[in-house]
């Protein structure tokens, strides 16, 4: 057989378009010779539950020669000439099915040949359909297969649920004419015509030659077999598949059999509601498909199935004789029905995919599906074994909703084994859902924008609005807007993915620092100190050297944020860079957060430099670090410096816990030209006599609020301290300083002295707040 020749990336692409209409087609030769039609016909002849189940399960059971078929075509040189045989013969073999209708002869011999001819053509399609399945696979990226397959079910559900409709209006034609036999005759000759369509589109695609066609004795077929079996990931992948399929396909047939025989709904009304199923199914694909591409099929079956459980709640609330609440209830019903199932067709073939070894896909699908076929036929035929056993007991309805509820059942407890499934690349569910939670109307406008929109400011607006709206469906998008031709573009994404907080974005931006370090802006180094990553240090430590300043400073702000310890060492030297102001305060504020006592003589150093923003960081990271050996240098700063960093050089003293500081202290507070600054200096006099934090609530009130928080933290101490009425009455008259001279001269803590001797405005809130915390004591 001859080679095909290997198509360009253009075939590829009319190839899969091919294979779309192939698709579509095939879905609408499969609705109308399947689903309510077959049941329809097999109730016509007066056929069973077991024979609704039979023409379910058969299809499913011959399901496992899909793993010879894997096996077998793996060796074909070529997909095409592997594929043609086995789908040519699926169509023939439902041809007779347009004549069964109208011909003579006993019901069972129909249904018999109609269980024959549906047995035969399944086997011939599924012995082809793993190799079919792997030629499309091989010609998208495993980037794009959300994508495609999303798009390639939105596309055959349309078409299926217009022929569906088609023929259940044409069905319900007949049905009045007393012609039912000629309508399934015509409907099932309509779907052998989808089926030539169908075909006619499949022998336009062009060939595809398997790199590495695999030849095999027996018994390498059947190691072959078992090798998908034996790789327990993939072993995990198929136990949560059996039990996923089990669940979905045990009440098989039966949801339209009891449309039709209790609910006695026309076909028509029953295609309609695939028409609402398709339709919600055709709106949402595109964005399970988008979303699976992002986050990966585990996480997304795993919130799919959680819905798939309810799907068949609606029928429980059916009722006959209701003609009218039973058609609105399934509509509204089967458009839940078609958004769950858009999700659970796209992710659950693509988990087989993603899952399966590439260099052996054929025969992994061939394992799945074939598993898939094995428990969709079983699990239909002990469904309609337990309707048959219900009905001898219970009324038609009654049996039918148990069969419903039991189905529910073991699609719940089918979640719990997706637990155990390992996905290369998918997030977590706790992730998946913290996104989705996110999702708002604004924020997918504004994705939208920026998906179309060729202008760079509109570019630019429209990440912004992304990350204002906590839009983290957008990242991966965003993390592609670092490579934006336009400046503004690059730096409007950088700070959009520092405020979305995707980690995985770390990488992107390590590559943006490592590889165009000329085009590196500070939102960049910023939003990699905001999202953080270990992996992040060693990158930022170098751009510590840069050449301008604005990096310089962005990377030491984003090492002390990231907060690992080997940037300690850098970063002190850093801190000592006296002719950068700006680089050696935020290595001192990098410092303090990474709480680097070791720096403490860069940062002593640093109480003396010129420049006010730096003695402050330094004054700071004294506090926080509690830095005693910095007390000397405190002073020094004091007494050089007259500005407004004085007060924070003053808190840092104060923090020291020396009383013989306060009149220092004190001093730098009457001096202060501002509030802000005053009450400072007080905080530290304050965290000396162990009452910050109630100093501190008293300052954030006003006016007669802060009074009253006054007279409420004090009201404890006036029974032990009956100098406290005194001195609030002196308070309240206006005399503070003879207040704290009151409570100085109780002599209860001798360090109120220097309050007295030197009386700054708030001084009395200090005072008496470290008496009454004494009492606490």
């Amino acid at each position: 057989m001859a080679t095909a020749s290997r198509p360009t990336r253009m075939d590829n692409l009319r190839t899969l378009r091919y294979a779309n209409l192939d698709g579509a087609f095939s879905t609408a030769f499969a609705t109308v010779v399947g689903g309510s039609f077959i049941v329809g016909f097999i109730k016509m002849l007066g056929g069973s539950d077991l024979w609704i189940g039979l023409v379910t399960a058969v299809p499913s059971l011959l399901g496992i020669f899909q793993i010879p078929g894997g096996i077998l075509g793996r060796s074909w040189p070529n997909y095409k000439g592997w594929v043609l045989p086995g789908g040519l013969m699926w169509r023939v073999f439902y041809i007779p099915l347009a004549f069964l209708p109208v011909m003579m002869g006993p019901a069972d011999l129909k249904l018999a040949l109609m269980v024959v001819c549906v047995g035969v053509a399944s086997l011939a399609v599924l012995l082809v359909n793993p190799v079919y399945n792997d030629w499309l696979a091989e010609m998208v990226p495993a980037s794009s297969r959300g994508w495609f397959f999303s798009r390639r079910t939105a596309i055959a559900t349309s078409v299926g649920a217009a022929a569906g409709m088609l023929g259940g209006l044409a069905l319900d034609h007949f049905r009045r004419l007393d012609e039912e036999p000629l309508g399934f005759a015509l409907i099932f000759g309509f779907g052998s015509l989808c089926a030539a369509i169908s075909f006619f589109f499949f022998l336009k695609m062009k060939d595809l030659p398997r790199e590495n066609p695999v030849k095999q004795n027996l018994w390498d077929g059947v190691r072959a077999i078992r090798s998908p079996f034996s790789d327990a990931p993939f072993r995990r992948v198929l136990v949560f598949l059996v039990l996923f399929i089990a669940g979905q396909a045990f009440a098989g047939n039966l949801f339209s059999a009891f449309a039709l025989e209790t609910l006695k709904l026309p076909f028509a009304t029953i295609q309609l509601l695939g028409v609402a199923h398709a339709l919600a199914m055709t709106l949402t694909v595109g964005i399970w498909g988008f979303l699976a591409d992002k986050y990966g099929n585990r996480p997304l079956l795993g919130i799919l199935g959680s819905g798939l459980v309810l799907t068949p709640v609606m029928w429980l609330f059916c009722h006959p004789g209701r003609d009218q609440a039973n058609t609105i209830i399934l509509m509204a019903g089967h458009l839940f029905t078609g958004f769950i199932w858009g999700g659970i067709a796209t992710t659950q073939f693509n988990l087989l995919l993603a899952t399966a070894k590439p260099e052996d896909r054929a025969n992994y699908l061939g394992a799945g599906m074939a598993t898939q076929a094995l428990v969709g036929g079983v699990a239909p035929l002990l469904g309609a074994a337990l309707m048959a056993a219900l009905r001898t007991n219970v009324e038609a309805e009654v049996a039918y909703k148990i069969v419903f509820g039991t189905a529910m059942g073991l699609r719940f407890v089918s979640l719990f084994a997706l637990a155990g499934v390992q996905e290369s690349g998918s997030r977590s569910f706790r992730e998946t859902l913290s996104h989705l939670s996110r999702v708002s109307p604004k924020g997918a406008q504004a994705f939208k924008r920026y998906s179309q929109s060729g202008d760079e400011r509109a570019r630019e607006t429209a990440i912004r609005e992304v990350a204002k709206e906590n839009y983290a469906l957008a990242g991966s998008e965003v993390v592609k807007a670092l490579h934006d031709p336009s400046p503004r573009v690059r730096r409007q994404a950088a700070v959009a993915l520092g405020k979305l907080g995707d980690p995985r974005s770390v990488q992107e931006l390590i590559h943006m620092l490592e590889n165009h370090p000329d085009l590196v802006e500070e939102e960049t180094i910023e939003a990699l100190g905001e999202l953080g990553g270990p992996q992040a240090v060693e990158v930022l430590m170098k751009f510590l050297e840069s050449p301008r300043s604005l990096l310089r400073r962005a990377s030491a702000k984003a090492l002390g944020r990231i907060g690992d310890p080997r940037a300690i060492e850098v970063l002190t030297k850093a801190a000592g860079e006296r002719g950068d102001p700006d680089l050696r305060r935020a290595s001192l504020q990098a410092l303090r957060v990474l709480g680097a006592t070791s720096a403490s003589e860069a940062i002593c150093d640093a109480l003396l430099d010129q420049h006010p923003s730096v003695r402050i960081a330094a004054a700071e990271a004294v506090s926080e670090l509690e830095l005693f050996a910095a007390g000397p240098f405190l002073r020094q700063s004091l007494e050089r410096y007259n500005d407004e960093a004085a007060s924070e050089v003053a808190y840092a003293l104060g923090c020291l816990g020396d009383p013989a500081d306060l009149p220092i202290i004190l001093a730098e507070a009457q001096q202060s030209v501002s509030v802000i600054t005053r009450r400072r200096c007080l905080l530290g006099v304050a965290r000396m006599f162990v009452c910050e934090s109630d100093v501190y609530r008293m300052f954030l009130a006003e006016g007669f609020e802060r009074d009253q928080a006054l007279m409420e933290a004090l009201k404890p101490a006036l029974r032990t301290h009956p100098e406290l009425n005194e001195a609030l009455a002196a308070y309240s008259g206006g005399d503070e300083c003879g207040a704290v001279g009151i409570l100085a001269q109780s002599g209860k803590i001798p360090a109120l002295r220097f309050l007295a001797e030197q009386c700054v405005e708030d001084a009395f809130i200090v005072a008496a707040l470290a008496l009454a915390s004494r009492r606490r004591e």
